[in-house]
């Protein structure tokens, strides 16, 4: 399913659950969303109105180490340097000490980040414009050619969440972001089915994580053992991983959640059939979780497909286990897709 086939009020919000900046998300205005409908113009809104919220509050500073000859002192001397010099002579002295800026690795990535967003050449105009306001607020932050490496270099506290939301849609900026050598030009490939697949995932996560309160759910990347009785330990280890998206658990029940992002949820060919290699593979999520980790517990399984404009609907009992297949109309207002994606679980 095309990402551009989403609202784009919605793609927001399956970003910032995603993230896991949900308590972040109202921070920004979203009646500006409804004249917007590409994903570089809705990042640079956020940019915008992050980068000025920040101005009010107060732009982020830290210390850097300072070296400088000057006519008094100031923080310790470098005799040394005094010395070899002849900075006495001059009636100067080589001084050490801090300075506060707002020259900090995360300012420089969010004015670099705005600064790449002003060489876009299709940028909404209104964009554009809040774009280079609000390059302007961070005045005397140092531009930077940004790599993936320096969003791993950042060190944030608990009281800068606003700031690592930021962060993350200037990384978001720069993985679709390409610039094309000869001519300097930047342009956005839009986000890419693979993009969307991880997007999704994560905010069906930790949209489960967060609004409700009956199950536990364990995280992408829970791995279901093999019920691999029988077979010699020196061959175990080339058994592939097993890794279902999402595990939610009650007393009560036991649900395996695959979220798949495909075009079209059913395949066969007139597109009305449950695609079997989900099926397999849910199954074997089932069978083996049960065996392995709680035997005679009852296992269902849920496969859901995200979906605009359109329902999918089907449940189905296959070697004693319960498999739903659904879907979320991304199309809808978030307060609808709030509401079903509960009901999934009800």
């Amino acid at each position: 399913m095309s990402a551009s086939r989403i609202p784009i009020a919605n793609v927001y919000y399956l970003l910032c659950y995603a993230w896991g900046h949900v308590d972040e998300r109202d921070l920004v205005r979203l009646d500006a969303f409804d004249e917007l409908d590409r994903v570089h113009d809705l990042l640079g809104h956020v940019l915008v109105q992050g980068t000025f919220r920040l101005a009010r509050q107060g732009i982020d500073q830290g210390y850097r180490d300072v070296r400088e000859d000057l006519a008094g002192i100031r923080g310790k001397v470098d005799v040394g340097g005094t010395v070899k010099r002849a900075l006495r002579s001059r009636g100067r002295v080589a001084c050490a000490f801090e300075e506060l800026t707002p020259d900090v690795p995360h300012n420089r990535i969010l004015r670099s980040t705005l600064s790449a967003l002003l060489r876009v050449r299709d940028l909404d105009d209104d964009v554009r414009a809040g774009v280079r306001r609000a390059y302007e607020k961070l005045a005397g932050v140092t531009v930077v050619r940004v790599t993936r490496r320096m969003f791993d270099q950042v060190q944030l506290d608990g009281n800068r969440r606003y700031y690592r939301f930021l962060l993350s849609v200037c990384r978001l900026v720069h993985d679709l972001l390409l610039v094309e050598e000869r001519s300097g030009e930047h342009r956005f490939t839009g986000l890419t089915d693979a993009v969307m697949w991880n997007v999704y995932e994560d905010f069906v996560i930790e949209f489960y994580r967060r609004e409700q309160d009956r199950y536990r759910v364990n995280r992408r990347g829970r791995t279901i053992r093999w019920a691999r009785e029988g077979t010699h330990e020196d061959e175990r280890s080339k058994l592939p991983g097993m890794e279902a998206d999402a595990i939610l658990e009650a007393e009560d029940r036991r649900i395996i959640m695959d979220a798949k992002y495909y075009a079209e949820a059913l395949g066969g060919r007139f597109g009305g059939k449950l695609r079997s290699d989900h099926l397999y593979q849910l199954l074997a999520y089932l069978r083996n979780r049960e065996a392995t980790e709680a035997p005679g517990a009852l296992h269902e399984g849920i496969l859901l497909y995200p979906t605009v404009g359109y329902a999918v609907s089907a449940r189905v009992r296959l070697e004693g286990h319960w498999i739903q297949a659904c879907s979320i109309d991304l199309s809808k207002v978030w307060k609808e897709i709030h509401h079903d994606m509960l009901q999934i679980i009800a």
